[in-house]
């Protein structure tokens, strides 16, 4: 892994990527300015540790490109993906703003690009800036929002349920237009999708394969493609119902 100084040219392109991110969404061009002038790049390759669950905060990340994986490990040694991060994602803010450990571990699933932002550069604009402080409360408390509803979802759902959750979460948020319906872009194995659910491959295999019987759903090209929408939201209400 290596970093060095963003160059001038890349302002722009980071300037963009933090703007499109949940994070700093809506923020003001000015304040975005200042943040990707201060930002480096860091290149991974695939498997390489970004950090380790209980490392110290050293700053906050966006992939530019590649993936990102963030997982936690159980008791047991059994590691579970709490997300699969793709480029515009912005991640490590917890641990940045509490200054406690990080919460979780983050890796390379294949070749990566990240803007880092170091913990120093950031506080020196969020400490002066106050439209950057009630950004980011407001942020903190949508992130609390979504927490508690992985939680019920874990509660309260079936696989089903959580599978069609995620497949409808993922078309909002890396859909595009497909003659089938709606191809989700971001690419993303079985594997990855049982890590997010915390059950196994097969598991989530066997559901793809009832909702592609069904005609809700296909699979091409390493992709997939919703095809009825609207009968997997009917399918995941009658389920929340139950």
């Amino acid at each position: 892994m290596n970093s060095f100084t963003t160059p001038p040219q890349f302002a722009k392109v980071a300037s963009r990527i933090l703007a499109g991110s949940f994070l700093f969404e809506d923020l003001d061009p000015a304040l975005l300015e200042q943040l990707s002038e201060s930002a480096t790049i860091k290149r991974l390759v695939d498997g390489d540790l970004l950090f380790e669950k209980g490392d110290p905060a050293d700053g906050l990340y966006a992939v530019e490109a590649g993936k990102i994986r963030i997982s936690s490990l159980s008791g047991s040694g059994k590691e579970i993906v709490l997300n699969v991060l793709a480029p515009g994602a912005v991640f490590g803010e917890i641990a940045l703003l509490d200054s406690e450990p990080r919460t979780a571990s983050a890796r390379a699933v294949g070749p990566t690009r990240l803007l880092y932002i170091s913990r120093d550069n950031f506080f020196e604009i969020f400490d002066r800036e106050t439209e950057l402080r009630r950004h980011i409360t407001a942020l903190l408390c949508r992130r609390l929002r979504w927490v508690s509803a992985l939680l019920e979802d874990a509660n309260f759902l079936d696989l089903t349920a959580r599978l069609i959750k995620r497949l409808l979460w993922l078309a909002e948020r890396h859909g595009g237009p497909d003659p089938e319906g709606i191809r989700i872009a971001l690419p993303l194995s079985q594997q990855e999708l049982g890590y997010m659910l915390g059950v196994t491959r097969e598991a989530v295999n066997k559901k793809l394969r009832e909702l592609e019987k069904a005609g809700l759903i296909t699979r091409r090209d390493g992709r997939l493609v919703i095809r009825d929408k609207d009968g997997l939201a009917e399918l995941l209400a009658d389920a929340s119902k139950s």
